[in-house]
C-alpha cells in the first residue's frame, strides 16, 4: 500500500477536484451469509464502523478499517443466523475518492466479476477477485484520464479523512 506517490498535497487536491484511485487493501471484507433481515439488523446496528452491500437475497459483503475488525467481529458473533467468513484476502479493492469518482464508474462496465460498495457520497470501493486486481488497476488508470484520475497514497486519504472530521474539508 503505497503512502504516497509523490506530493500528498497535490493527491489531496486530486481527491477533492477529480478522482483519487487508492489500493484499499488496508481494510477487511467478511462475507454474511443467512437471514437477510438478522444480516440487516445486524448492518444496522454496526451503523458506521462499517459499509456493506447486498450481493443476494441471504448473502452480504462488509467492510471495516482494520482498527475497527475487533468490534465488527465481536457484533457479528452475537447473530446465530448469519454465518460470518473473513474473506479479506480474496478480494482485491481499489478506492475511488473524488467528485468525479461517480461519473467514472458510470461509464466503466465491471461486470460480472466487480462489485462496488458506496463508502461516503464521493467514495467508493470496487471489490472483485483478487487476482484480477492488476488488471482492473491498469484499465482503470486508462478510463480515468477523462475524469482527471491520479492514483493517490494513504497519506493523502489520512489527511481528508482527518478535514471531514473537523469539518475543514
Amino acid at each position: 500500500m503505497p503512502v504516497s506517490f509523490g506530493s500528498t498535497a497535490a493527491e489531496e487536491a486530486v481527491c477533492q477536484k477529480g478522482v483519487g484511485m487508492a489500493d484499499r487493501s488496508d481494510r477487511d471484507t467478511f462475507e454474511l451469509r443467512g437471514d437477510p433481515v438478522a444480516i440487516e439488523t445486524a448492518l444496522t446496528e454496526l451503523g458506521p464502523l462499517v459499509w456493506a452491500s447486498f450481493i443476494g437475497a441471504d448473502r452480504a459483503l462488509v467492510r471495516c478499517a482494520a482498527e475497527s475488525t475487533p468490534e465488527v467481529s465481536d457484533v457479528l458473533a452475537h447473530y446465530g443466523d448469519v454465518a460470518v467468513k473473513a474473506r479479506t484476502t480474496a478480494y482485491a479493492v481499489i478506492g475511488l475518492v473524488g467528485p468525479r469518482a461517480s461519473e467514472l464508474l458510470n461509464e466503466v462496465d465491471l461486470t460480472p466479476s466487480g462489485l462496488i460498495i458506496r463508502e461516503t457520497r464521493d467514495s467508493f470501493e470496487i471489490l472483485l477477485p483478487a487476482d484480477h486486481g492488476p488488471s482492473l488497476w491498469d484499465f482503470l488508470v486508462e478510463a480515468g484520464e477523462p475524469f482527471d484520475l491520479a492514483c493517490v497514497g494513504h497519506d493523502a486519504l489520512d489527511r481528508l479523512a482527518a478535514s471531514r472530521r473537523t469539518g475543514r474539508a
